[in-house]
């Protein structure tokens, strides 16, 4: 009983300052920070983690602006509404930053060493979910390595007292929410924090806190031309362990995208899968006039690129197949779209841990063109989302999004019992 109501009331609590200047009007904080999953880059080069300073405090501060629009930016209607409170918060590049971001740390030499594509992935089985999120640090061979998991840090932050609703429900969004250093919607550079962490991780208590934070911070979910946290917020059972809940939050997209029965066709053969049933690789053969003999296109394919709203780019590979054609998908003037599911475990202060999935309220590519490498003709957007994706044979889609939207499609299949058996908080 004790115990039960110490939980409740770090509910309500908000974390202690060390200390407030009544002269300068500044509070200073200090929360230390964990690494729960490894973190991939996170150094000034990107993709390249920095031994002696692995966690930079511009990387830090980015962060924090990024969750900040996320959560209390919501109540700005426009651009310049938001980026005039950001400013005095934040700093720009005509105005110093009001809030100061200290990293106290000491250099950490262990890694997750790449041993190899035929034994694993930096440890992790290599036809498993992490291997399937870690694709992009084993494609250059000169970089070796990912910051193990267990690094901590001391985050010092200092600000104007005004300001400490916004600093504080930043810190907040981004332990929880968030990561450090590259593929942090995905899992990678996940983070724990006492101060801001849930004191449980099973549906109801995860419910129940993230109730009390939005009455806290005084958040509210709203679609805006920049991303911003949605109401939808998925997670599945405890796990004692963070790598195990990160693997159990990436399964569901490796197999909704990927997977036979579900993503592809079963192959004739254990270690062969089947040709895929999304639409891309087809349109791709179809736009490039290009594919291998055994793999003529399926004209009951619709044409398009409906896994784009998952983030671009997506590189197309068909390793093996002579004849079809490898190729990038871009969205059009940009290299790059930030995917707006976040997928990546939570830790409690009871040391449970859970899968999440987070759905950011993004403008997508709403109205933007898709460019593919090699095709002179770009795409519309309607080669995104249309009801046709959902229509034809053996499409992922059907009977899980009518509008024939990927993203929509997946909270669907996340919800799906036995499995995967997220629930939505």
């Amino acid at each position: 009983i004790k115990e039960d109501f110490l939980i409740k009331k770090d509910f309500l609590t908000s974390p202690k300052p060390l200390s407030v200047n009544a002269t300068t009007g500044r509070t200073t904080c200090n929360f230390e920070v964990e690494l729960i999953t490894p973190m991939y880059g996170g150094g000034a080069k990107a993709g390249v983690n920095d031994q002696d300073l692995p966690i930079r405090p511009a990387s830090v501060r980015g962060q924090l602006r990024f969750w900040w629009r996320a959560t209390r930016g919501a109540k700005f209607n426009t651009p310049q509404e938001l980026f005039t409170a950001e400013e005095e918060i934040w700093g720009s590049v005509d105005k110093p930053s009001s809030t100061i971001v200290k990293v106290i740390s000491t250099p950490w030499n262990q890694s997750r060493d790449y041993i190899g594509p035929r034994d694993n992935n930096y440890g992790f089985d290599r036809f498993g979910p992490e291997a399937y999120v870690l694709f992009p640090a084993t494609a250059d061979t000169s970089r070796h390595n990912l910051v193990r998991e267990g690094l901590r840090f001391k985050l010092q932050l200092s600000f104007k007292q005004t300001f400490e609703t916004d600093v504080l429900c930043a810190v907040w969004a981004w332990v929880n929410f968030g990561g450090i250093g590259a593929r942090t919607r995905r899992g990678c550079g996940a983070l724990y924090c006492q101060d801001f962490a849930p004191p449980a991780a099973d549906c109801k208590t995860l419910k129940e806190w993230l109730k009390n934070q939005v009455d806290k911070y005084g958040l509210m979910t709203a679609k805006r031309s920049w991303p911003t946290l949605s109401q939808q917020i998925l997670v599945k059972t405890m796990e004692t362990d963070p790598l195990a809940a990160w693997a159990e939050s990436i399964r569901p997209m490796k197999v909704f995208r990927q997977e036979p029965g579900i993503g592809r066709n079963r192959g004739t053969h254990s270690n062969r899968p089947g040709r895929s049933r999304w639409p891309e690789p087809d349109t791709l053969r179809r736009a490039l006039k290009r594919h291998s003999t055994a793999h003529e296109p399926n004209d009951k394919t619709p044409g398009g690129f409906p896994r784009a709203a998952f983030g671009l780019p997506i590189i197309f590979n068909f390793p093996g197949s002579r004849g079809d054609p490898n190729s990038e998908l871009y969205p059009k003037g940009a290299k790059r779209m930030g995917s707006p599911v976040i997928l990546r475990p939570i830790k409690a202060q009871n040391g449970q841990n859970a899968s999440m999935a987070i759905l950011l309220q993004t403008p997508g590519l709403d109205g933007k063109e898709l460019e593919l490498k090699g095709c002179a003709k770009p795409f519309g957007p309607d080669k995104v989302i249309h009801p046709s994706f959902s229509t034809y044979p053996n499409s992922p889609m059907k009977g899980r999004s009518a509008a024939g939207n990927a993203v929509e499609a997946f909270l669907q299949y996340l919800q799906e019992t036995p499995q995967p058996g997220f629930r939505m908080v």
